[in-house]
């Protein structure tokens, strides 16, 4: 690079009078797709639930959020992997990943893609792990969905409320 500044594995060192300066190269981009990703993801376990968890001070989303985590544990509600639920699911991850790209300066459409993919994956990971865990506890299944519930509340938090993320 030029003016005395070289690049090692993504990080810039520059030489200046009191010594090295690291900075990294690509403005922590890996760490943005992940939280992208992350928040996302959540959509793929509780469709409203990433954009009421992005909408914090949203009374309706967060209406939305409840009403589906009580409606999820009602018998006859189709499986989140069946072709309407990922539909849905992956709509609600583009437009979370399409919100949290932008607060982060990164590209909508890109954040809108990985958002939409996120949900899917999720949707397979927690659909497998909720009924896993529930086979290996015993837990009933309304309460595995809990346990599943809290968890994605925690995630989210934790993803968009952390700054060393």
């Amino acid at each position: 690079m030029r003016n005395g500044t070289t690049t090692t594995a993504g990080i810039a060192r520059q030489r200046t009078g009191a010594g090295i300066v690291k900075q990294p190269v690509n403005g922590h981009k890996t760490r943005d797709i992940a939280v992208i990703a992350g928040v996302s993801a959540i959509a793929g376990s509780r469709t409203t639930l990433a954009p009421a968890l992005v909408f914090p001070e949203s009374k309706v989303l967060t209406l939305m959020a409840a009403g589906e985590t009580y409606l999820d544990k009602l018998p006859g509600i189709g499986d989140r992997i069946e072709p309407a639920g990922l539909i849905s699911r992956s709509i609600s991850g583009a437009l979370t990943g399409a919100i949290v790209s932008r607060r982060r300066h990164k590209s909508m459409w890109l954040g809108a893609l990985i958002g939409a993919a996120a949900a899917c994956a999720g949707a397979y990971v927690t659909y497998y792990a909720r009924k896993k865990f529930g086979k290996i506890t015993g837990t009933p299944d309304p309460i595995a969905g809990l346990v599943e519930d809290v968890a994605m509340i925690c995630l989210g938090s934790i993803l968009l409320n952390d700054d060393r993320i």
